[in-house]
């Protein structure tokens, strides 16, 4: 049964179908610019680009002109340099993308990092990591507005002696200067933000760097990897991949001057990034960013109330504030498209978005892969997105090469190492610190299978595959799907510490007062009457470890390893 009458599909060969009888182009070489020169022009331009609504704050392009290039003369004037890497952590806040911007202007390579850091020691490791000069600290909202200074004080209680803008910490030693987006708050050792601002002059900023010396090459972003697989690591993402990773997208999901985006995704993302705050500057449409929080409790009402044509989510979070907005009877007329991030879409999505909001046309979902700065990978109902990701859009290819890796080729439904290659014309750069990297093609990590329609499924990651000992895969996640169904579980992770080792199954109780013999057994038959592996160990734990809401299967294998986690 159709649910949604779609007016066109996504747009894998660059051309929206119907439009041109002629063949379209396998690929598309765009015109190639740095982020400044693709800002600059929409110089005078009073057209509205971006709000963000719990700021009260309406930016025209030419007000973040205007103040991406009195940030960017304010971070050379407190003695940063060209080639600087700053940290920007901070979630859905202007000045976030003031920042981001205000870096690339003045020859700065910046990051985007969640400020929720639970720990001084992942905030030290991320500062030595990235080699990062500069942190510009914003509210981490799940803590108080003090939380980064706090934890840097606690990595180097020194930093309170220090004149701002000189730092030598003993922890840290390459940063130096320490900013504050938070203006009520000043502390020893740092800026605030507005006293960046107002280092600038009208002279300093005329003789900001030449961007148009620069290569589109340029390293501009380093960017954390998720972290839901492993250690998080650094991507080098140029000003030529992160522009036309936004491009391609644009053009695929057909974002034009008509289109109002209202963003519920976090834009240290930075896929996310690229897509909301370089798209007005692509095709003038209009980013609505509804709070500083990626799940705003506000998103259904900044809709409203700014017409948002699309909206862009994940399939998780929009299930949880359609559920909530239901029981308020709340009627999303505007919208027309919706875009789900890095989720197959559940039918229990497609019900409440029907309705909900009735006039919904278009829904897609996107895989994000952080090694290309945009998202690669998009599938609509034509795909059938309640089980694949769908297929590369135009500028990107993806294949998937054995297992075993042999150079055969993978048959059609069988699994195999998914592999994207990079932006056409470009190289990856590599993972700092080797930022120079020449491949093409990036490996994912990720297990996937291609359909005869060439639309791909994320089947697993290759670091949570499960041998037997006749070196056979386990279909674990088969086993998962199927326990997962289970009333009494809230969820569950079937993992091995390794080759023959015990398959485990971990899990998490609906209710805490629970008879674990008896749920282990009922697990067990269930298996068997689906003729599943049944799994030779089971676990049980209050909580998965997490980031982003996304399930860490590395920790838990891990935990196992340690013992931290008992098996019976």
């Amino acid at each position: 049964m159709e649910i949604f009458q779609q007016t066109y599909c996504i747009d894998y060969n660059g051309w929206v179908s119907g439009v041109s009888s002629a063949p379209p182009p396998k690929q598309i070489d765009f015109a190639s610019q740095t982020i400044p020169e693709l800002i600059y022009t929409k110089t005078g331009n009073d057209r509205v680009a971006a709000v963000f609504d719990a700021e009260s704050q309406n930016y025209t392009f030419s007000k973040i002109i205007s103040e991406m290039e009195t940030l960017a003369a304010g971070f050379l004037s407190i003695g940063l340099k060209q080639g600087d890497r700053v940290l920007v952590a901070g979630s859905n806040h202007s000045q976030v993308m003031i920042c981001a911007l205000a870096c690339a202007r003045a020859g700065l390579v910046f990051s985007l990092v969640n400020p929720n850091f639970p720990n001084s020691h992942q905030l030290e490791r991320a500062l030595i990591t990235g080699d990062f000069t500069a942190i510009v600290c914003f509210r981490a909202h799940q803590y108080d507005a003090d939380h980064l200074y706090s934890l840097l004080v606690e990595l180097a209680p020194e930093l309170m002696t220090f004149r701002k803008g000189a730092l030598k910490l003993n922890a840290l030693p390459k940063l130096t200067h320490v900013i504050l987006g938070e203006e009520e708050h000043r502390h020893a050792g740092s800026f605030t933000l507005s006293e960046v601002f107002l280092k600038s002059t009208k002279e300093k900023i005329a003789k900001l760097p030449d961007y148009n010396k620069w290569s589109s090459h340029k390293l501009a972003c380093l960017q954390f990897t998720l972290g839901t697989t492993g250690d998080q690591k650094l991507v080098a993402l140029s000003h030529y991949q992160m522009l036309n990773g936004a491009r391609a997208v644009a053009n695929a999901f057909g974002i034009n001057k008509e289109h109002v985006l209202a963003c519920a995704l976090p834009i240290f993302r930075i896929a996310i990034f690229n897509l909301v705050c370089l798209s007005p500057f692509l095709t003038e449409c209009r980013s609505v960013f509804p709070e500083p929080s990626p799940l705003p409790k506000n998103l259904f009402a900044s809709v409203s109330k700014y017409k948002c044509t699309t909206l862009l989510s994940n399939g998780a979070a929009l299930r949880l504030l359609l559920k909530i907005s239901q029981t308020q009877r709340v009627k999303l007329a505007a919208l027309e498209n919706i875009l789900l991030i890095g989720d197959r879409v559940s039918k229990e999505v497609l019900r409440l978005i029907k309705i909900q909001a009735e006039n919904v046309k278009i829904i897609a979902v996107g895989y994000l892969l952080t090694e290309t700065g945009s998202i690669p990978i998009m599938g609509d109902q034509n795909t059938d997105f309640t089980r694949t990701i769908g297929k590369p859009i135009a500028g990107y290819e993806a294949h998937l090469i054995p297992l075993d890796g042999s150079e055969n080729a993978v048959e059609v439904g069988k699994l195999g190492k998914l592999l994207i290659r990079v932006y056409y014309g470009s190289t990856f750069m590599g993972y700092a610190p080797d930022t120079h990297g020449k491949e093409k093609w990036v490996d994912t990590g990720d297990i996937a299978r291609q359909d005869e329609n060439g639309a791909f499924e994320i089947v697993t990651n290759e670091e949570d595959l499960i041998y037997d000992k006749n070196n056979c895969i386990i279909e674990h996640w088969n086993v998962e799907r199927l326990l997962n169904q289970n009333d009494l579980l809230k969820g569950i992770q079937v993992v091995s510490k390794g080759r023959d080792q015990p398959v485990t199954a971990v899990c998490v109780a609906r209710n805490r007062q629970f008879n674990a013999a008896q749920l282990k057994d009922e697990l067990k038959n269930m298996c068997r009457n689906h003729r599943f592996p049944v799994p030779e160990a089971f676990a049980f734990v209050d909580e998965f470890p997490r980031v982003h809401t996304k399930i860490q299967k590395f920790r838990i294998r891990a935990m196992l390893v340690s013992g931290e986690i008992a098996v019976f």
